[in-house]
């Protein structure tokens, strides 16, 4: 048999495949270094520091901690100072009077008809006020919302970083998956030039092969592009500076899921969720709204004393007084405004119930639907694995035929479309056990915990 000499044009084809290929790989190899390691969970702890949403989450939190404080001011006396000092250009006029004594008296014009002091020092404390009472537990409980309302944007923000992580787990796997489909397409390419020069294939057929380099090429460029978004949105979730590289992600950093099993306490860990802590704390709130509206009904007490000067030109009149008052107030008659009050409150609490029993039931339900879910999540990736290592196997074979003259460059196309889609397929398996696994943890409000190893959340009373 005469040696094969491919055709000119064939050779600077795959040379400039070759080339392109030989960039590309290098590119992929450069792309991983000079960066840092970042595992999952230190990927997490930096999103709930440095992240934006989560310092909102902060400030919100310690902005309610303020209101609270501020509405607990109501316990503490209250100091005030008054002046109303001035000059008058009849300050110094007089009235003279006869007391009953027949003693002549002289008063200042001043003083006739005011007893405003000149300066005055009050001080104020409330003894009894049910109505602020309630209302400072409520802005307690509003706070207890907020940092409730923290822990629902942790959760939430561990999901999203767990999620654009696996997106670069999965891309980088990707285009690993293409190097190696690089390598086959040349191959295959190579090998129908020879059998199209021995006479054995058809020139579409190496046509074909060479298209498929190039498609290959492609989509590994595009790939390629896919993942550095994917790292710059990660980048962006985690807080990282603008212009800084984009973190090295740890595979091995995932979380290991194995147990697919309900708690036994499922419902106690459901009531843990902060979504339902809130709206617990929301039915608490509306009971005390009605605790405010029927205080409309109670008296009031408060302690008032003080100390006043009333001028320097009150002649023989005092200058100075020290006086202590008490401040009581009953009501009579309001117009029934606190019995409608009370009757607004009460529907808005029996509203609020019905709310907290309503979520509660959804989210039993969604729970039940994560955990079929993650069941069967578990189940899939070693189906998978078993037809990406079939569908290799028959890539294989199909390249042995090809090689001995039994089969065609369409088969053995046929053959790597197969292999390459089952082994994208066991690659999404794999991470989807994963997805499904921190969607029932976000749901039972555990994925923080779980993902930095802290401890889960206690579960709210229900209302």
């Amino acid at each position: 048999m005469k040696p094969f000499r491919p055709p000119r044009a064939l050779v600077a084809r795959l040379s400039r495949a070759a080339a392109g290929a030989g960039v590309l790989i290098a590119v992929l190899a450069s792309s991983a270094g000079g960066q840092a390691a970042l595992p999952l969970d230190d990927a997490v702890r930096q999103a709930l520091r440095d992240g934006p949403e989560a310092q909102i989450a902060r400030l919100r939190t310690g902005a309610a901690d303020d209101t609270a404080a501020a509405a607990r001011s109501i316990y503490w006396p209250r100091a005030t100072i008054s002046s109303q000092a001035g000059w008058s250009n009849r300050q110094d006029d007089t009235i003279n009077a006869i007391d009953g004594q027949g003693r002549l008296k002289r008063y200042p014009l001043s003083t006739q008809g005011a007893s405003e002091p000149w300066i005055g020092v009050y001080v104020d404390q409330m003894l009894f006020d049910l109505r602020q009472w309630r209302a400072a537990e409520r802005e307690a409980l509003e706070a207890d919302v907020a940092a409730v309302a923290e822990a629902q944007q942790r959760e939430v923000i561990s999901f999203t970083v767990l999620d654009r992580y696996l997106e670069v787990v999965r891309l980088d796997g990707v285009v690993g998956l293409d190097r190696r489909r690089l390598a086959d397409a040349e191959w295959l390419a190579h090998q129908s030039a020879v059998l199209l020069d021995a006479g054995r294939t058809l020139a579409s057929e190496r046509d074909q092969a060479v298209l498929e380099v190039e498609q290959v090429r492609l989509d590994a460029e595009q790939h390629q592009a896919e993942l550095a978004e994917a790292q710059a949105a990660l980048a962006r979730a985690v807080g990282s500076e603008p212009g800084a590289p984009p973190p090295s992600i740890v595979p091995a950093s995932l979380p290991v899921v194995v147990d697919t099993a309900p708690p036994a306490d499922s419902e106690t860990a459901l009531a843990a969720a902060p979504e339902l802590r809130i709206l617990a704390l929301r039915c608490r709130m509306d009971e005390l709204a009605v605790d405010m509206a029927r205080a409309g009904r109670y008296p009031t007490l408060a302690l008032r004393g003080g100390y006043f000067h009333y001028g320097t030109q009150r002649f023989d009149a005092f200058e100075q007084e020290v006086a202590v008052g008490v401040d009581l107030q009953v009501p009579v008659f309001d117009g029934f405004q606190a019995s409608n009050s009370i009757d607004g409150a009460s529907k808005a609490a029996a509203a609020a119930r019905l709310r907290y029993a309503t979520v509660r039931d959804d989210k039993q339900a969604r729970a039940g639907e994560l955990q079929r879910r993650l069941r069967l999540a578990m189940q899939q990736p070693a189906l998978a694995e078993r037809r990406a290592s079939m569908a290799a196997e028959r890539q294989r074979l199909a390249d042995l035929s090809l090689q001995g003259q039994r089969g065609s460059v369409v088969q053995a196309l046929a053959a790597r479309g197969e292999a390459s889609g089952a082994a994208q397929a066991a690659l999404a398996a794999r991470l989807e056990r994963v997805r499904a696994w921190a969607a029932l943890q976000r749901e039972q409000g555990r994925l923080a915990a779980a993902l930095l190893g802290e401890a889960a959340p206690e579960a709210a009373a229900a209302p």
